[in-house]
C-alpha cells in the first residue's frame, strides 16, 4: 500500500467526520482493506459516505448484500455528531491516512481505521519504542523490575508503551514519567474513560500531553468489555518495536501480547523469575520454548535491537550509593522479595535497635523499602559501592 495518499488528503472537519462514520460501521465488515478500496475509487471518504448504490457497485468487494447493509446502517449515523462528541471529550481522532497516525501501526494485519488520542502523540515517538507488560499482581521483585525498566528505557529516550492496567503496566508507566520520559497508555475503552479508576492520577498525567498520551481504537464513551483487552494487546505490540514481559502467569494476557509481537515481526523479550513463583511461569516458559529473548536489564534490549540511546535522550548519570560496614552487610541480606525484620536480626546477629537504625539509613538512601508488618525489600537497582571497593 502506498502512503502517499496521506499527503494528498485534506483532513478538514467533513473528511474526519466521514472517517469517524465509517469507523462506526466496522460490524458490517468494512475494515481497512475495504476503506482503502473506497478511498481509491472516490478520492476521499466524505465522497464515499455520500455515494449511491450504483457507485458502490463499482468498488471491489462491495456486493449487493453489503451495500444494502451499509445504507441501512448509514441512515442511523450522523458524522457531524460523531465529530462533535470527539471535540467535547477533548479527543483527537487520527484517521488511517493522517500524518500523525503511527507508521508502525499501519503495518499490523488489522490496524484501526481511526486512532483516538488524548495527550501528545507524534510519529517520532515510535522510532524507539518498547512495550512493557505483565501481571496485575506482581511480586515485590516484579514491581522493582517493572519500574526499573520504565526508568531505564526513559533514560535512553525510548518510549514506553503499555496498557495502563494496575500492576506491571502502571509501574512501567510511572517509571518513565518519573524519569521525565515518554509513555503511551493503550486503553481497552474510549480514550475519555479512565479504566481502571484506581489509575486516575496516572491517566491525568498522560492526557495532559506532558509525558505522552492515552490512545484507543474505541470511540469516546466506550466502556471496557472483556473482548476489548485482546484487541488492545495488538495495539500495544503494534506501537512497539519489541515487547518485554515482566512476570506473567501461565494464562496471562501479557503472553498473548508477546505472541502477537512475534507474529507482527517484532521482538518479544521476557524477564526470568523464580521457578517456584507462579507469576514467573509464563515468562520462564517463553524463554524455555525460545519464543522470547531472555533479558535482565534494559541494556540487553538495546543490544538485541542494536540501538544506541535514542536521539535527544538525556542520559541521567547513574545514582551511586556508597555502603560501608554493617549497612553493606544488611543490604546484602535484603532481597527483591520482602524479608522480615526478625529474619534479618537472626542472620545478622545485630541487636534490634542497631538493625532498626541501619534499615532506616538504607530507607533514607532510597535502596530499601519498608512494607507493612516489618518486611523489607530492595527498592531499586542503584549502582552500589561497598567499603571493600573503595580505592
Amino acid at each position: 500500500m502506498s502512503f502517499l495518499k496521506e499527503e494528498a488528503t485534506i483532513f478538514d472537519d467533513e473528511e474526519v467526520a466521514a472517517w469517524l462514520a465509517f469507523d462506526r460501521t466496522v460490524g458490517l465488515g468494512i475494515g481497512i482493506k475495504r476503506i482503502e478500496k473506497l478511498f481509491e475509487y472516490f478520492g476521499s471518504l466524505k465522497d464515499a459516505w455520500k455515494s449511491t448504490a450504483r457507485e458502490l457497485e463499482n468498488v471491489h468487494s462491495f456486493d449487493k448484500e453489503l451495500i444494502a447493509a451499509f445504507f441501512e446502517k448509514r441512515a442511523t449515523i450522523d458524522p457531524e455528531k460523531l465529530l462533535e462528541t470527539c471535540k467535547k471529550a477533548k479527543v483527537n481522532p487520527y484517521p488511517y491516512y493522517h500524518l500523525d497516525y503511527p507508521q508502525l501501526l499501519r503495518h499490523i494485519s488489522d490496524p484501526p481505521i481511526v486512532l483516538y488520542v488524548r495527550g501528545s502523540l507524534h510519529p517520532d515517538h515510535f522510532n524507539y519504542s518498547i512495550g512493557v507488560v505483565g501481571t496485575r499482581k506482581p511480586t515485590a521483585y516484579g514491581k522493582m523490575v517493572a519500574k526499573d525498566f520504565g526508568i531505564g528505557l526513559a533514560r535512553r529516550g525510548v518510549t514506553v508503551v503499555s496498557g495502563l492496567a494496575v500492576g506491571v503496566d502502571a509501574l512501567a508507566h510511572w517509571g518513565a514519567i518519573n524519569e521525565g520520559g515518554r509513555t503511551i497508555g493503550v486503553l481497552a475503552c474510549g480514550p475519555d474513560v479512565c479504566y481502571p479508576s484506581s489509575n486516575r492520577l496516572l491517566y491525568e498525567k498522560l492526557i495532559t500531553g506532558e509525558h505522552g498520551a492515552v490512545v484507543s481504537e474505541f470511540f469516546p464513551g466506550t466502556k471496557p468489555e472483556p473482548w476489548h483487552f485482546p484487541a488492545r494487546n495488538r495495539i500495544i505490540s503494534g506501537l512497539a518495536r519489541g515487547v518485554v514481559v515482566i512476570e506473567a502467569g501461565e494464562e496471562s494476557g501479557a503472553l498473548i501480547t508477546a505472541e502477537i509481537s512475534y507474529n507482527q515481526g517484532h521482538v518479544p523479550f521476557a524477564v526470568p523469575g523464580r521457578i517456584d513463583n507462579p507469576m514467573s511461569a509464563g515468562c520462564n516458559r517463553l524463554i524455555k520454548q525460545q519464543k522470547a529473548t531472555l533479558v535482565t536489564c534494559v541494556n540487553d534490549i538495546m543490544l538485541e535491537l542494536n540501538w544506541q540511546s535514542a536521539p535527544n535522550a538525556e542520559s541521567a548519570p547513574p545514582t551511586v550509593v556508597q555502603l560501608f560496614g554493617r549497612e553493606n552487610e544488611i543490604f546484602e541480606l535484603v532481597t527483591a522479595e520482602p524479608v522480615h525484620f526478625d529474619h534479618l536480626c537472626y542472620k545478622s546477629g545485630m541487636a534490634s535497635g542497631e538493625l532498626s537504625a541501619t534499615l532506616t539509613m538504607l530507607e533514607l538512601a532510597g535502596i530499601v523499602t519498608r512494607h507493612p508488618g516489618d518486611w523489607y525489600s530492595r527498592s531499586s537497582s542503584l549502582t552500589l559501592i561497598s567499603s571493600n571497593e573503595m580505592p
